[in-house]
């Protein structure tokens, strides 16, 4: 395979969710340079059929298929077709989520519900499938794609901030109780990422309320929110990802790294 960077997760098989763009993706890459094989579960059928195809030509052992996160009938499904695949399953990585900008006053039941639904009951019941698989095992690695919007703050979406902080509460709880299985449950919390996430509240908010470019919303957000001044990329968070998936982090559990270039709150 061309441009390995290590070796590090060599023989290891590492399912993602939402894996066919932005952070999922880019931890897909990831992985996948490091030596494992991949199997992506995303909504977007042609975004999956590309993704796939972009990560076989890099060399990476890939396969994947449709997942509706929000949807907890297809959980097993997914991590039965990982096992069937590939015979086991080391690292489970919860990525899918997205969010409906909103004021609180506006949050609707339908809103929250859509919202808890994929972010939080949905990738609770994937971590409770996966975990089955790695109790058998007596080994894996569990890592929860959270937000810095968990911890407080301003937010855009209120029941995402609840949900992600959920979230992260699920991943102390899962650790506690999956350690003496041998499998750790770690949680990345992402601040402005540079992907698609943020499209409806830069159309909404930044370019129909107050005329900037696209994008632009965003990045000055960054500038004035951020420390190191400037948004991360998916890589950023991928490198994250795939250390806790590793062996470098093999005395690492229950624990929330911020990924946000030094951003405290939202």
């Amino acid at each position: 395979m061309e441009n390995i960077m290590n070796e590090r997760l060599k023989g290891k098989i590492v399912a993602i969710t939402g894996g066919a763009k932005g952070n999922g993706f880019a931890t897909a890459i990831r992985v996948g340079k490091e030596g494992a094989s991949v199997f992506i579960g995303d909504i977007d059928e042609n975004g999956l059929s590309k993704a796939l195809n972009k990560l076989n030509k890099l060399g990476i052992t890939a396969s994947g298929t449709i997942l509706d996160v929000s949807n907890i009938s297809t959980a097993s499904e997914f991590i039965s077709a990982v096992v069937k695949k590939f015979g086991r399953l080391d690292v489970f990585i919860n990525n899918a989520g997205a969010s409906k900008p909103s004021t609180f006053p506006e949050v609707t039941e339908e809103m929250w519900d859509w919202t808890m639904d994929l972010n939080l009951k949905g990738a609770f019941f994937l971590m409770q499938e996966a975990a089955k698989i790695m109790i058998a095992q007596k080994s894996g690695s569990i890592i929860n794609l959270a937000s810095i919007a968990a911890v407080g703050g301003l937010t855009s979406s209120p029941p995402y901030a609840a949900a992600k902080a959920g979230l992260v509460n699920f991943t102390v709880v899962a650790a506690a109780y999956l350690a003496k299985y041998g499998i750790r449950v770690n949680a990345v919390a992402p601040g402005i990422v540079n992907t698609d996430f943020h499209d409806v509240l830069d159309k909404a908010v930044g370019q129909d309320k107050l005329g900037l470019k696209k994008g632009e919303l965003m990045q000055n957000a960054a500038k004035a929110k951020v420390p190191l001044q400037r948004m991360a990329e998916p890589e950023d968070v991928a490198s994250i990802v795939a250390f806790l998936a590793s062996s470098d982090a093999a005395y690492i559990t229950s624990e929330v790294i911020m990924v946000t270039g030094g951003q405290k709150t939202v």
